[in-house]
């Protein structure tokens, strides 16, 4: 005869066998889900960490805008809060730094790139603070030298100043003939250019200029009349183009020019912005390479060259002092190209250099 297991024991070993079935499912849970690996993540956090404490915020070549340096933090950030989540599965993991490793690719593409670096003839920031001489940005390396100004104008001398961010000796005030002189380059008297600054005027006044390489001889640029930024090139055809951008600036206020020559045209622009364009200035500049004089910033010509008077200009083209000019007033971040830049490349000069 068989025994017959009692109800209660029956239920209690079917209890037991449940447990050991839950038990065992638990176990199996265990094994397909591991605590996701994040090696990858902390990795690619720590590569972030480095890139920024590597680069530069700032608006200048090799530099990282403010906003691109603010949105790399971000992803750090949000991958950081996934990497200390404990219950972060392996997808959330991956996708984080996915996440991150696409932001640092952004970042490092935002970064302050060279305008046309080829064509950049000479790039002058200031930032010296101290000294007698300025130096070139460029790969020309064309250091210009302080020099006084004619007796008959004050004899004044380049002054360091602040700029248009008020950061103490970041610029230069000229006044009474202060200048600055650049030796004579070839490349300082290219067939078509581009010429950009910062400049704050003192003063409105006849022949404020700031730029002349044997003045209207083979270029000049300055503020005339209403303060409208004015230049003058001599071309290859023995033609002059005096052309201006018909809009004059405020005074002691810092503004952004820019003027372009080649291809038949003279562009200008004031603060980023297409302020004249002319059509009709066909033909590449003229070469003084012949009969050279040095470049000259805050005036128009070297200040002992100046002629007495004009008796002897038609066989020597030498400027009469009564025909020159100084300027009077604050420049900054002075760039020359040997190429006719674009509009959107003006405007970038400007969105770069502009207060901050």
């Amino acid at each position: 005869m068989k025994k017959r297991i009692p109800k209660l024991t029956l239920t209690l070993l079917l209890m037991v066998a449940l447990a050991g079935l839950v038990n065992l499912s638990s176990c199996s849970d265990d094994e397909k889900t591991p605590p996701a690996d994040k090696t990858a993540l902390t990795s690619t956090i720590d590569d972030a960490d480095e890139l920024l404490a590597n680069t530069v915020e700032g608006t200048n070549d090799g530099e990282y805008p403010a906003a691109a340096r603010a949105a790399l933090q971000s992803a750090i950030d949000a991958a950081e809060a996934v990497e200390a989540n404990t219950a972060a599965t392996q997808a959330q993991v991956d996708a984080a730094k996915n996440s991150l490793e696409a932001a640092i690719d952004t970042y490092e593409a935002a970064v302050i790139t060279p305008i046309a670096e080829a064509d950049l003839i000479f790039h002058y920031k200031f930032d010296e603070g101290t000294g007698t001489t300025i130096t070139d940005q460029s790969a020309n390396a064309l250091v210009g030298t302080f020099k006084t100004g004619h007796a008959d104008w004050g004899a004044g001398y380049p002054e360091w100043s602040a700029d248009r961010n008020g950061d103490a000796n970041k610029a230069i005030h000229f006044d009474e003939g202060a200048n600055i002189e650049i030796p004579y380059n070839t490349k300082l008297n290219p067939e078509q250019m581009t010429i950009s600054l910062w400049i704050n005027a003192d003063e409105i006044r006849e022949n404020n200029r700031f730029l002349g390489l044997q003045s209207w001889i083979a270029y000049k640029f300055q503020l005339q009349s209403t303060n409208r930024p004015f230049f003058t090139v001599h071309s290859s055809d023995d033609a002059y183009f005096d052309r201006d951008a018909e809009i004059g600036l405020p005074i002691n206020e810092w503004h952004h020019i820019a003027v372009t020559f080649g291809g038949g045209n003279m562009v200008f622009y004031i603060d980023g912005e297409v302020a004249k364009t002319w059509d009709n200035t066909p033909g590449t500049a003229m070469s003084i390479s012949g009969a050279p004089y040095n470049l000259v910033i805050g005036q128009d010509f070297p200040t002992d060259q100046y002629a007495p008077t004009p008796d002897n200009f038609d066989t020597d083209h030498k400027i009469p002092l009564a025909w020159g000019g100084y300027f009077h007033g604050y420049l900054d971040e002075f760039r020359m190209y040997k190429a006719v830049l674009s509009d959107s490349q003006i405007q970038s000069i400007y969105d770069r250099e502009k207060p901050q």
